[in-house]
């Protein structure tokens, strides 16, 4: 009888259990990746460069929360050159460098870096 008590119990104790939201879980409304046509979205002035991704077919940069791959305008600049820390922006005012913070670098050691 203890046994069915306790067993009792604790289905009663799970079933009211509150699940905690997964903070790493993307927002549903706001998608880091773009087609590229439309960079009029970026209001800020300032570039900021969080990660480059490479799929062994093209690499992509994620600028200001959104991706871009090469001959793509970001804020008046188009990407020239993606390369595993850093990126190369163009424009009618020079180009411009962007690199990914060394503390979001993963290293890969088998491709040398």
């Amino acid at each position: 009888m203890k046994q069915l008590f306790l067993v009792l119990c604790f289905f009663f104790v799970n079933v009211h259990a509150k699940t905690l939201p997964d903070p790493t879980k993307p927002s549903p409304n706001k998608s880091i990746f773009n087609n590229g046509e439309d960079s009029s979205s970026l209001t800020s002035k300032e570039l900021k460069l969080t990660a480059i991704i490479n799929n062994n077919q093209s690499m992509q940069a994620i600028i200001n929360g959104k991706s871009f791959t090469l001959g793509q305008q970001v804020q008046g600049y188009k990407v020239i050159f993606i390369s595993q820390n850093h990126v190369l922006l163009n424009s009618a005012d020079g180009q411009q460098t962007l690199y990914v913070n060394n503390n979001n670098i993963k290293k890969d050691i088998n491709n040398g870096f």
